[in-house]
């Protein structure tokens, strides 16, 4: 049976009504609507298999409405009647899936687990890692202007079916009579439109600049401003075979520092906020109440360009620039800088906000925040924690009884405190194992036989006391090794915590505290008591479960991200000087570099063991902390394990 049988039959064909229903959108051309058309439906089903079938199928008439963009004009959107509607997206379906591992990664519209969120952090994460220089790109009347002839025979490379071909293009003339147009509102459209840009993402990304693109909008990124200059010839000439221009009034090269909107965010220094002020272009809610939502994916991306909050896990802002003030808005907060406001942000997308040295919040800021239950963290110099404002606890008291029985459980505390430590050990053992390869350092290889041996120790410690006793003597064998993988001029002997008197203890304080941070907001969200430990005792002032949950990441992301930045010359000994009470300072800029490389560190894919998918380390850190409240109903804790 070829694709266009298949496609034609009538069971597809109701999967196909399914969405357009749960779709909804008002009638086409012909005016009639989902409810009179779900009457006889079998019926109607049949007809349309039949008449696509035996050739007699003809488009129906087109509803056009011009919706107000947010960002000022019209946009004309194309209403197919929902007959059609149904055969199209019993194709655009079947597209989707066949063309879509056809596609680059730089396209992140109308795709299957793709959004504007991802697109965004796609664009953050490249900055972090000295993408500093942007094209900031649009496609003239992109939709418009897209020719169908090349498009056809595009897809006519990738689908073989030749009765196929001819129905799509059947959909086009009726929709776009001329031979041009791509019509936004119709079911096919969206996928079409990737496959006739997938050339340009193809022959763009990965030579020299990183491309992120979202439909006709998109953002190249660059390590120059030369790099950029010559990307944008290099962009305009790769369009004009396609038949297709850049909007040169919408066009611009731009360096991060000065800022740039890309999806409804604004993207300035080293921060990326929803831009409350501007809302993203995109299908408005009023269009969906007339053409209906295209697919799942796009209902995902235009919830998300509303405003609505990201799956998975919430980032914190910090508020870093000196002179900085955090004020609130009618929608949430905003930075200002220099008498200006220079960012938005959503409260729902943040799971805290921190101030750093020189920044201050406004008494509105802080009510507003505490209300919605976002705490405000205030920053020393050194990156610990001076003082928080936050609403009240949650009132988890169930989950806080459990903690409690855990606690005075003797054999369960024992058994979850050596769980606990050996997680610490294994993944220090693996991160010295990991630096010393193709070094063979004969000091570091027997640090890791020392660390081998508590871990076969910990089973014999009797108390939780012989248990912190056992992973205090594998530290004495841990940090000497890490040191002695230190490039020059960098030195470590020891971990020297209050404070830290040398550069290396003040960076490894500095992204500890960040760490600590991170997993004292994930405890607090799950509503765990923070301060009930189990490998750490229960005293007032301390946040003993966060101790113990931040135990088996300490390794991977802050030790090893520590190593990383000096060996890689990333961080300087220039970005440190004395300070008060014998203490190691560092300058702001360090500071920024240190809070930076840790976000983009956190953006690494990894395995969650408790899901087996991959997530982000920040999601890591949650599932572990899903996991540790299971573990208090009687499931197992079992912390990650860093691969050698």
């Amino acid at each position: 049976m070829s694709v266009f049988q298949r496609l034609t039959e009538v069971p597809v064909l109701a999967t196909a009504w399914d969405k357009v229903k749960a779709n909804g959108g008002g009638p086409g051309g012909d005016g009639q609507t989902l409810g009179q058309f779900e009457s006889g439906l079998q019926g109607r089903l049949a007809s349309l298999s039949d008449e696509i079938r035996r050739g007699r199928y003809r488009p129906g008439p087109v509803r056009h409405v011009d919706i107000a963009k947010p960002s000022g004009g019209i946009r004309r959107l194309s209403v197919p009647c929902v007959r059609d509607r149904v055969a199209q997206t019993a194709v655009a379906q079947w597209l989707t899936r066949h063309l879509d591992p056809e596609f680059e990664d730089a396209s992140y519209a109308y795709r299957p687990g793709r959004s504007v969120q991802r697109a965004v952090a796609r664009v953050a994460s490249l900055r972090r890692r000295g993408y500093t220089w942007t094209l900031e790109g649009d496609i003239a009347r992109f939709f418009d202007e897209v020719p169908h002839d090349p498009l056809l025979a595009k897809l006519e490379r990738h689908v073989g079916d030749a009765r196929l071909i001819d129905l799509i293009g059947l959909w086009l003339e009726a929709l776009a009579p001329g031979g041009v147009g791509l019509p936004q509102g119709a079911p096919i459209s969206p996928v079409l439109s990737n496959l006739y840009l997938d050339e340009l993402d193809e022959r763009l990304d990965g030579h020299g600049v990183r491309l992120v693109r979202f439909a006709d909008d998109f953002v190249v990124l660059c390590r120059s401003e030369k790099d950029a200059e010559q990307t944008l010839v290099r962009v305009a000439g790769l369009l004009q075979p396609l038949g297709l221009r850049l909007n040169m009034e919408k066009t611009r090269v731009v360096p991060f520092e000065k800022g740039f909107r890309f999806l409804g965010r604004l993207f300035v220094r080293s921060l990326v906020v929803e831009e409350l002020w501007d809302d993203a272009e995109g299908l408005p809610a009023a269009a969906e109440a007339i053409v209906g939502r295209v697919d799942a994916a796009a209902a995902e991306e235009a919830a998300a360009r509303r405003g609505a909050p990201p799956a998975g896990v919430l980032r914190p802002l910090y508020v870093v620039e000196p002179g900085a003030s955090l004020r609130a808005t009618r929608g949430g907060l905003a930075v200002w800088v220099e008498g200006r406001p220079v960012l938005g942000v959503n409260l729902r997308d943040v799971d805290r906000v921190e101030l750093h040295p020189g920044t201050h919040a406004r008494d509105d800021a802080l009510r507003l925040c505490a209300s919605q239950g976002v705490p405000v963290s205030l920053i020393g110099g050194g990156g610990a924690l001076a003082a928080t404002v936050e609403g009240p606890l949650s009132a988890r008291g169930a989950l806080h009884l459990a903690q409690a029985r855990l606690i005075l459980d003797p054999e369960r505390r024992l058994a979850t405190a050596r769980a606990i430590a050996h997680g610490r050990l294994f993944n220090q053992r693996s991160l010295l194992r990991r630096l010393n390869r193709g070094r063979d350092e004969p000091f570091v290889a027997q640090a890791c036989q020392a660390l081998g041996r508590a871990l076969r120790r910990l089973p014999e410690a009797q108390d939780v006391a012989a248990v912190m006793g056992v992973e205090g003597e594998a530290g004495a064998r841990y940090h000497p090794a890490l040191g002695a993988l230190l490039r020059a001029p960098w030195v470590y002997r020891w971990r020297r915590r209050r404070p830290p008197p040398d550069p290396f203890n003040a960076v490894l304080s500095y992204l500890a505290a960040l760490l600590y941070r991170d997993v004292s907001a994930l405890i607090a969200r799950r509503g765990l008591h923070p301060g009930f430990g189990v490998l750490h005792a229960c005293r007032d002032h301390t946040l003993g479960l966060a101790s113990d949950l931040v135990e088996e990441f300490r390794a991977p992301l802050v030790e090893g991200l520590a190593v990383y930045l000096v060996n890689n010359r990333i961080l300087g000994l220039e970005g440190f000087g004395p300070g008060e009470d014998d203490a190691c300072a560092m300058t702001q800029g360090a500071r920024r570099t240190l809070i930076g490389r840790y976000e983009a560190w956190l953006d690494r894919p990894v395995v969650s063991p408790a899901s087996g998918h991959k997530v982000s380390w920040r999601g890591l850190i949650r599932d572990q902390v899903n996991l540790f409240a299971g573990h208090l109903e009687g499931g197992a804790y079992v912390p990650y394990a860093l691969k050698n």
